[in-house]
């Protein structure tokens, strides 16, 4: 392993993400993985890295890392006004970092994750077949000060032309969002006045990590209450706790919960709904269920996909 960074500042939250863990949410351990995966993704494409290669999810900025190699990356996501050595640089971009260089990641204004993206990917252990950090069963590694992130010593250093997005691809990262909800089978235990409200109204974003994304807004009563058998939760299940006020789980979710659920964001539009900051407002759009796509597609293809990135 090649050192290539080590964290000056650690700022509010960061963490080492591949695709996620697959496969194990039978015994309890959540998925994990990027919280924004079409940035995530994106970013992959730009540096040409190979799939489930390992970035640095950082939220809020508020970060800076000293260089101890000559290294390229690129960082996506939310717009956190970087700079290397005071001078600005371009995001959705590929960038050269050489020793000494001191990159920093300012307080972003718009959206909340960003992703720092080293060519060939970040190296560090993997654990039930995925680098994702999942700290709440202390898998992956804790970001802190003095923190050394590694590179892989197989691949090159640079690239041999600098590569980026096309500015009409890079998403539009926005304050207030509408994402389409797939309904649930509990929808019937609301009271349908609250379901009305809650598919005309919009709800702030009032706190939440990567567990759970916390909202405020027109309550959700149940007509009757009733215990629910625990059953089978993921990224982006909206449920609604004895308070009436809606949760949106997120990548590290639990698996099983126990309250009643409106529905599920579609995939395609969870990345709107983990870019949100605090204060931000949402609404939903009632998606009937077998008018979405089983996976997320990026609003790309596989044809276009050489157009996006120059």
């Amino acid at each position: 392993m090649k050192q290539l960074l080590k964290v000056v500042k650690k700022g509010v939250f960061s963490s080492l993400q591949d695709n996620g863990r697959y496969r194990y949410r039978r015994f309890g351990i959540p998925t994990a993985g990027p919280m924004d995966q079409l940035s995530f993704e994106l970013g992959k494409k730009i540096l040409g890295n190979k799939e489930n290669s390992t970035a640095l999810e950082i939220f809020y900025g508020g970060v800076s890392f000293l260089s101890l190699a000559k290294h390229e990356y690129v960082l996506v996501g939310a717009d956190m006004n970087a700079t290397v050595n005071g001078k600005p640089i371009e995001p959705w971009k590929t960038f050269i970092l050489n020793v000494d260089d001191l990159l920093e990641l300012n307080v972003s204004t718009e959206g909340s994750i960003a992703y720092l993206m080293a060519l060939g990917g970040f190296n560090t252990n993997s654990v039930l077949n995925s680098t994702s950090t999942y700290l709440k069963a202390n898998l992956g590694t804790v970001i802190k000060k003095d923190t050394i992130l590694y590179g892989t010593s197989d691949q090159p250093d640079v690239l041999k032309h600098r590569t980026g997005l096309y500015k009409s691809f890079i998403p539009n990262i926005s304050d207030c969002v509408k994402v389409r909800v797939t309904p649930s089978y509990h929808l019937p235990f609301f009271i349908e006045e609250d379901v009305d409200h809650f598919f005309q109204s919009e709800y702030q974003l009032t706190n939440g990590d990567r567990m759970g994304y916390y909202l405020q807004g027109p309550l959700m009563r149940m007509k009757v209450k009733k215990d629910l058998l625990s059953e089978p939760t993921m990224f982006g299940t909206i449920q609604v706790p004895p308070n009436g006020q809606p949760i949106i789980l997120m990548a590290d979710a639990q698996t099983v919960g126990g309250y009643p659920t409106v529905g599920k964001v579609v995939e395609e539009d969870l990345w709107k709904v983990a870019q949100l900051r605090y204060g931000n407002r949402i609404s939903f759009e009632y998606q009937p269920i077998g008018n979405t796509t089983d996976s997320v597609r990026f609003e790309k293809d596989e044809e276009n996909e050489k157009s996006i990135i120059y």
